[in-house]
């Protein structure tokens, strides 16, 4: 028989229940017997733009209604094009307020940012001349300072990497995430044959 785990009322915590009756959503908890209802929690769709870029396209999140939303957060985003995901950037309430966090039954829109596959910006030093590149790349790809990327037939090494939150990494051995950069700062080191 399959477990569920509720918070009991005589227990005074959560325990293991086994339901009793499917029609009425009876469960009874396994340590002290008493029988209680606890009924289904009901999902929502809350309307999501997810911007990949300069690229934005309309989505929809399925939350619980007791989900708290918040900045910050990641969110799978379903859109035509399949799923997404998404971190939140702005919550905008049905009175058209904005917040940092709200209750998912209050929340008209919320807006994300494609952090599942993102463009990294480089500055790439040769000599006097840089140049700029972008490589697209999941978000969850780790660049680490004073590590070696191949471009194309040349090898770069990364030096400083500037971070969405304003921080500057330069020490060897920092690293972060591709969905945290604004841009990476490497020099030529050599080219290929």
């Amino acid at each position: 028989m399959m477990s569920y785990y509720f918070y009991c009322d005589c227990c005074g915590e959560e325990t293991r229940h086994e339901l009793i009756r499917r029609d009425k959503n009876l469960y009874r908890c396994t340590r002290c017997g008493m029988v209680s209802q606890h009924l289904p929690e009901r999902e929502i769709t809350v309307k999501a733009i997810i911007s990949s870029g300069p690229v934005s396209e309309v989505g929809r999140v399925n939350l619980k209604e007791s989900d708290i939303v918040k900045i910050g957060d990641e969110l799978v985003v379903e859109t035509d094009e399949g799923f997404k995901i998404g971190e939140v950037k702005a919550i905008e309430l049905k009175n058209r307020k904005r917040v940092g966090i709200a209750s998912a039954v209050d929340v008209d829109t919320i807006w994300l940012r494609n952090v599942g596959e993102v463009e990294v910006k480089f500055s790439l030093h040769k000599k006097a001349v840089t140049t700029p590149y972008k490589m697209t790349t999941s978000g969850e790809t780790e660049f680490r300072i004073g590590e070696t990327i191949r471009i194309e037939n040349l090898l770069f090494r990364i030096t400083r990497m500037k971070l969405i939150d304003g921080r500057l990494l330069k020490r060897i051995g920092d690293s972060a995430k591709a969905k945290e950069i604004k841009r990476v700062y490497a020099i030529f080191e050599r080219k290929l044959k």
